[in-house]
């Protein structure tokens, strides 16, 4: 593939993955709905999400829960892998990795999740993410591992 078929094909599996979130937040489905949990950016082995954090959230300390921090950046993982896979591919997690590194509340301002693809094979792929405050503060980094595989004919 040449550079130009290389971008044309990552923006088509971006807007596929975007058209099935919102599809997801419109039917009531998903951690998107469930949790608030937004698709801001996706492309080129690159996606950024975002959550509000809230009360839907919460453990017994009324921080956010490490399971939904978890949800959060293997949602933005796996979606800079979808946008960076070939065409009838699809993946699933195998791995998944965090670090909780700062206290995240429930009443805190939103929180964005940037991941990046660091490796995309035939067989496996592997991303990292980062979550971060508005102004500039890490909660958690980690990253995934993907199995990569072809979508069935038919």
């Amino acid at each position: 593939m040449t550079n130009v078929d290389e971008r044309a094909h990552e923006i088509e599996r971006a807007e596929q993955y975007r058209a099935l979130v919102e599809y997801g937040v419109t039917a009531g489905i998903g951690v998107g709905h469930s949790l608030g949990i937004t698709l801001e950016a996706i492309g080129a082995g690159r996606a950024v999400w975002t959550m509000q954090p809230s009360t839907r959230a919460a453990d017994a300390h009324y921080s956010v829960a490490g399971g939904v921090l978890a949800t959060l950046m293997e949602a933005a993982m796996g979606s800079a892998v979808h946008a960076a896979l070939p065409p009838r591919t699809t993946f699933t997690a195998a791995g998944l990795s965090i670090a909780l590194v700062g206290k995240l509340r429930v009443d805190d301002p939103e929180v964005c999740c940037e991941a990046h693809v660091v490796h995309c094979g035939s067989r496996t792929a592997t991303a990292d993410a980062r979550v971060m405050t508005a102004d500039g503060r890490l909660v958690a980094h980690g990253g995934a591992s993907f199995l990569v595989f072809p979508v069935p004919q038919g």
